[in-house]
């Protein structure tokens, strides 16, 4: 049996995008595993591979057309490797038309698919664009699920979001995972540890709506403001909308306390993380952001809203605080709980408590098992 993994993209874990951490986490596993693992994708630049870094498993690169075709080599490369082998593919994101056109190539030989959508079907994320979503879900993304083999949903809040979708679909229930030994770096002191002044932190795209970083950003102005303690809130990541955020930070006065230190990879970020004093994720709605395992792979404790499908494991495992309600309020009084537990010496304990959560639920040699068997089954 052969694995091909089909993305939107390289599959470079260097990129801010949670997919590609996880496609090449889950592929590379796989690969290690003793299976046979492909990872194909569609790009505009399908000649550059100068940021791929070295991996295990096979890449094949395909060049981006536009959303109504899909170039003809995929085609050929199917019928010449399902000439020598089984095939089942793994696809890996939703609303993407690219990948209703793979489907039907899929149908047209025969292989089984399972489709990954990676939080695209969460209640709130369906509420973004809604119109749009309900049409194109009806016409064709519904299509591609009911001849998929399985639906794998990475949280529970996409489970029973799917499950009002389309019912008849056959559903997984299997988390992402994360490998301890990857996030090895050169650990450098940052912090103000001297002074006592907590160090909050977010790492991941800025986007104010779907990352709550309204809410973050207004509850760290009530924190500094209205109650009148100390701390230093760290933004790790790029987007269209880090202009605005840092407008916000300048108009409401906190622009001295908050650090945006842009796309950040590699040492560098993990360094930053791993001086922060707790790790912030206040999303609307996700599947279930790598940088919070990353983050608690570190030994940091996480902060997270209910709609990160992290809250469970945190609350289960005591490894950081659960924003009930996720506002702006909330938030902040978070923030006073960290600022405590720092006072306290009670942070390290949390940040242990994380990296065994990690090692005990997220271990990706059990995941991609897991998932093995659901290709074979």
């Amino acid at each position: 049996m052969k694995i091909i993994h089909f993305v939107l993209g390289k599959a470079n874990p260097n990129r801010m995008n949670g997919v590609n951490k996880v496609v090449n986490n889950l592929a590379t596993t796989q690969t290690d595993l003793g299976q046979n693992v492909a990872v194909w994708g569609i790009t505009r630049t399908p000649d550059d591979v100068s940021e791929i870094p070295d991996r295990n498993y096979e890449t094949s690169l395909f060049q981006s057309i536009n959303k109504f075709f899909i170039s003809p080599k995929i085609e050929v490369a199917i019928k010449e490797t399902i000439s020598k082998e089984h095939l089942v593919f793994h696809i890996h994101g939703g609303f993407i038309p690219e990948f209703f056109h793979l489907h039907k190539l899929l149908l047209k030989y025969d292989i089984p698919y399972i489709v990954t959508p990676h939080g695209c079907y969460n209640e709130k994320a369906m509420e973004n664009k809604y119109k749009f979503k309900n049409v194109y879900f009806k016409l064709f993304e519904k299509n591609l699920l009911l001849n998929a083999k399985a639906l794998h949903c990475i949280g529970k809040s996409e489970m029973v979001s799917s499950n009002n979708l389309v019912p008849e679909v056959n559903k997984i229930l299997i988390p992402n995972g994360q490998n301890i030994s990857e996030l090895k770096f050169n650990y450098r002191n940052l912090a103000e540890e001297t002074l006592g002044i907590p160090i909050f932190g977010f790492c991941g795209r800025m986007d104010r709506k779907m990352k709550g970083l309204d809410l973050l950003l207004e509850g760290f102005r009530i924190y500094r403001k209205e109650m009148n303690k100390p701390g230093k809130l760290w933004m790790i990541g790029g987007g269209q909308e880090i202009e605005e955020l840092k407008e916000f930070t300048v108009q409401n006065g906190i622009d001295k306390d908050v650090k945006f230190f842009g796309p950040t990879f590699g040492d560098e970020k993990l360094n930053l993380i791993a001086n922060m004093d707790a790790f912030y994720h206040p999303s609307r709605y996700e599947g279930m952001p790598t940088a919070i395992l990353e983050a608690a792979a570190l030994e940091v404790p996480c902060v997270v809203s209910d709609a990160t499908n992290m809250a469970e494991y945190i609350d289960k495992h005591n490894a950081g605080y659960v924003l009930e309600p996720n506002t702006a309020k909330e938030n902040a009084w978070s923030m006073v709980q960290v600022l405590v537990a720092k006072k306290e010496n009670r942070l390290k304990e949390m940040g242990t408590n994380a990296k065994r959560m990690v090692e005990v639920e997220f271990d990706w040699s059990k995941i991609a098992q897991e998932m093995i068997e659901v290709y074979v089954s």
